[in-house]
């Protein structure tokens, strides 16, 4: 088996560069420690006017996480099921009300009526209060949505005026590399480098901004 020295994962034989980081493979942890020290002390800084980035060489690979939901798309979702939930507890009242006033006849004993109309009549209630509560959090998701998407904007445009395909690369030394690792590698760089320029951001919001924003940068005008 085949070991990467940074990452320390486990590879099976024939593997030569780890997927991850672009290591070279090491037949033990133990032969790949001074590969590991060297490449720690090479962690790529992308030099801009003002701006130093100052890369955490103990910090381990980023970790990709699940699609990220935006505020917008929650509260469009809150809104469809709020409709939903209203509808579907509206007409079922408006029929538990002719089922009892026997406009609906379905020729049941007076105690089965009882019990099917109070039952079902708690459950459309439910429905409608679900559906207002619903509403109420679409309205609210989509008073976040909208500091969100300028959150966005501001970091896409930052994006697009300190990241440069050709200077990136370079820095990286991945000109050599397949796509697929060029991909992690550059996805690696432009996630340090926006967390050094705007802190606090959630990781899987990251990870989808840059995964939308990668094709713009690395992808533009390439045939």
């Amino acid at each position: 088996m085949a070991w990467c020295p940074k990452c320390k994962c486990e590879y099976v034989d024939g593997i030569k560069v780890c997927a991850d980081c672009g290591c070279e493979l090491v037949a033990s942890l133990n032969e790949g420690t001074e590969e590991k020290e060297a490449a720690q002390e090479t962690a790529p800084v992308f030099p801009t006017e003002g701006d130093d980035f100052e890369f955490d060489e103990e910090e381990p690979s980023p970790k990709y996480h699940s699609l990220y939901i935006n505020n917008e798309e929650r509260a469009e979702e809150n809104r469809t099921s709020a409709y939903t939930l209203l509808v579907v507890g509206g007409v079922g009242l408006v029929l538990i009300i002719l089922f009892f006033t026997d406009v609906i006849n379905l020729h049941l004993t007076l105690i089965s009526k009882y019990m099917i109309t109070g039952v079902m009549g708690v459950l459309f209630i439910l429905f409608i209060i679900m559906g207002i509560v619903s509403m109420k959090n679409s309205r609210i998701l989509k008073k976040k949505a909208s500091k969100e998407n300028m959150l966005t904007m501001e970091i896409r445009k930052w994006c697009k005026e300190n990241l440069n395909k050709e200077q990136v690369d370079a820095q990286l030394e991945c000109s050599d590399q397949p796509e697929e690792l060029k991909y992690f590698q550059r996805f690696d760089y432009m996630k340090k480098a926006i967390q050094n320029q705007f802190m606090n951001l959630d990781e899987a919001y990251l990870d989808r901004l840059i995964e939308e924003a990668y094709p713009e940068i690395f992808e533009e005008n390439e045939e």
